[in-house]
């Protein structure tokens, strides 16, 4: 195992169990969406919280469930306070464009790039209230650390991204794991992390090459293309033909994109699962790389499904608005279509996107959880017995502040 220290193994391990029934996490969801629908999208303050408490009520650790305490109350008013500080953000940034248009795309960069800083503390901070929100045997977990400390440690590895092709993010997602689990603490017990970005890269690189080869080869096709037709050669010539095969060959590598995005999440996981310390207690994992796959292209063939059920419901309506049209006059009525068109329409919209929700909450949060729970074990469960209660629920603040720049997460 690639991590800094050996595993302690005083006593036996404890078993890790979800107990949660895939039924129950989809009537959840489908109730849910069926809610955010009516409520114009504000019931899902309310639905993060129900779906939390659901993962957290029904996994088991040494036979004791953990609990979540957080509430949808709130999301909602930490999102509020978020908005009262992002809106005046973004209305001077548009009055600024308008005061000074020659220089507004040269603008958008630092603004990118605050917006960037500004999730990743938000990140942070959202993490701090789920975890504040966290409780096994009657012990909170709690942080201490600096919001913005880990926003511009996030920002400048996320600089080596793009000139390293990706090949960077094994190291960043270490130091930033290692920044996060060492400021983590279970009651007085303190966390930290000790996998390695040099072991995640051991796991994935080949998994990585295989994801770059299909654009690799297309871009590299289209480049050596352009090259041929400015040097005016035909058709036949062999740079042409190359260029022709390479992408031809470069399309077929990408049906295999989801199984390798499969496992590497998958030996992400266990990566990550293998480096959680808290004391002298540890995780233990026995992921295999392929338990993901079936989980990804059910996923896939889920999406799909939706979305030619949608079409077909779009093809209806179109044909009902057509007739409507039909018999009001095709002049004036295709100009002003009737409002209930609209509304039929804007409902279609939001059903299609909720519903696509609903499949993603299935399949990329229950049951990635359920698979990744059920392989872990907590290694010398000892080590937790004694833990005595510290630390403070922390504002919903930060959860507010992700929502409202979309990187939120569970």
């Amino acid at each position: 195992m690639n991590v800094y220290e050996p595993i302690p193994r005083a006593c036996a391990p404890a078993a890790v169990r979800f107990t949660g029934r895939n039924a129950e996490f989809r009537r959840l969801v489908i109730r849910g969406a069926l809610l955010e629908l009516v409520t114009f999208g504000f019931y899902r303050f309310w639905l993060a919280t129900d779906i939390r408490r659901h993962l957290w009520s029904n996994t088991e650790v040494d036979g004791d469930a953990l609990e979540y305490t957080g509430r949808g109350k709130e999301l909602l008013l930490g999102f509020l306070f978020a908005m009262a500080v992002l809106v005046p953000v973004f209305l001077a940034y548009f009055l600024a464009g308008l005061a000074f248009e020659r220089y507004k795309a040269f603008a958008s960069l630092p603004l990118y790039a605050f917006l960037y800083l500004f999730g990743q503390f938000a990140v942070y901070r959202a993490r701090r209230y789920r975890l504040t929100r966290t409780i096994w045997r009657g012990i909170r977990f709690w942080m201490t650390g600096s919001g913005w400390a880990y926003a511009l440690r996030a920002l400048l590895w996320g600089l080596l991204l793009i000139p390293t092709l990706g090949f960077a993010y094994p190291w960043r997602t270490a130091a930033l794991e290692r920044y996060k689990l060492g400021h983590t603490f279970y009651g007085n017990l303190p966390g930290r992390f000790a996998s390695t970005g040099w072991g995640l890269f051991k796991r994935v690189w080949w998994v990585w090459l295989l994801g770059l080869l299909p654009w690799i080869m297309v871009f590299g096709g289209l480049v050596a293309a352009g090259v041929a037709t400015n040097l005016g050669l035909t058709k036949n010539s062999p740079l042409m033909i190359g260029s022709g095969l390479a992408m031809i060959f470069g399309v077929f590598p990408l049906f295999a994109l989801p199984f390798l995005h499969a496992v590497r999440v998958a030996k992400e996981w266990k990566w990550w699962a293998e480096g959680l310390r808290f004391g002298d207690a540890a995780v233990g994992c026995t992921l295999p790389p392929s338990t993901l796959i079936g989980v990804y292209w059910s996923l896939i063939g889920m999406g799909l499904l939706v979305v030619l059920v949608y079409s077909g419901l779009a093809v209806g309506l179109a044909g009902l608005l057509l007739a409507a049209l039909g018999r009001t006059g095709f002049g004036s009525a295709a100009m002003h279509p009737p409002i209930w068109g609209i509304a039929v329409y804007g409902v279609w919209y939001l059903g299609l996107l909720l519903t696509l929700g609903v499949v993603g909450r299935i399949y990329t949060l229950q049951r990635i959880w359920k698979r990744v729970a059920g392989a872990c074990v907590l290694l010398n469960p000892g080590a937790t017995l004694h833990v005595m209660a510290a630390g403070e629920a922390a504002s919903a603040l930060g959860e507010g502040l992700a929502d409202g720049l979309d990187f939120a997460g569970f």
